[in-house]
């Protein structure tokens, strides 16, 4: 089974990305008609967060992903916490694997949970990749709770990836429903791309 990794963007990121033929991170050629769907003072604050094994630079050197679906991130997204609430079938999910980014020989980094929690670890040894809680990554039901107060931060661990990702390193896109399905269809079909699309409403809240 792969080690897949989930990126969730908002539906017409992709036809910049489609154009570019790459997913790029911000600090290198994102365009500036890219939607973000992202908490604007989290975002400011990847800007400073060092990051202290090689390749080393900022988190925004690099195209973030998540190891799970269900994402607090997205759960705030529908509901406005801290950022633009939107509807889900404007989310799409765009999936990589561990071993697409070996394949291609992409330098990444990851973490065992939420990049911004003071004692999250940093990796760059897929040797290291057990040091996830895969049970939390999976959670569906995923806050904390008194006998586990850390769930939340392990449910985020996350994987970077060096300054872009090429599109060829997408296995498909996911969405939320039908509408979303055909929509994502003709861009999909507009840029002549064969990037496989299914609908999974249980990746979505």
């Amino acid at each position: 089974m792969p080690t897949n990794i989930y990126r969730i963007v908002h539906r017409d990121n992709l036809s910049l990305i489609l154009s570019d033929g790459k997913i790029y991170a911000p600090n290198y050629g994102k365009s500036s008609k890219y939607i973000s769907i992202g908490e604007s003072e989290l975002i400011r604050e990847r800007a400073n967060l060092q990051i202290l094994i090689k390749p080393g630079g900022t988190i925004k050197d690099y195209v973030a992903f998540y190891f799970g679906v269900r994402s607090p991130m997205l759960y705030c997204i529908k509901n406005g916490y801290d950022v633009t609430r939107l509807p889900q079938n404007e989310i799409i999910y765009l999936i990589s694997s561990m071993e697409k980014l070996t394949e291609i020989k992409k330098i990444n980094i990851f973490t065992d949970g939420h990049a911004f929690a003071g004692f999250t670890m940093f990796f760059n040894n897929v040797k290291d990749l057990n040091q996830i809680d895969w049970n939390a990554v999976n959670l569906v039901r995923w806050n904390n709770t008194e006998s586990d107060p850390d769930r939340k931060r392990r449910k985020q661990a996350e994987c970077f990836v060096h300054k872009e990702i090429p599109i060829e390193s997408i296995n498909g896109i996911v969405v939320y429903n039908q509408e979303c399905f055909d929509y994502i269809s003709r861009v999909v079909e507009k840029h002549k791309t064969k990037l496989p699309i299914r609908i999974e409403p249980s990746w979505y809240y």
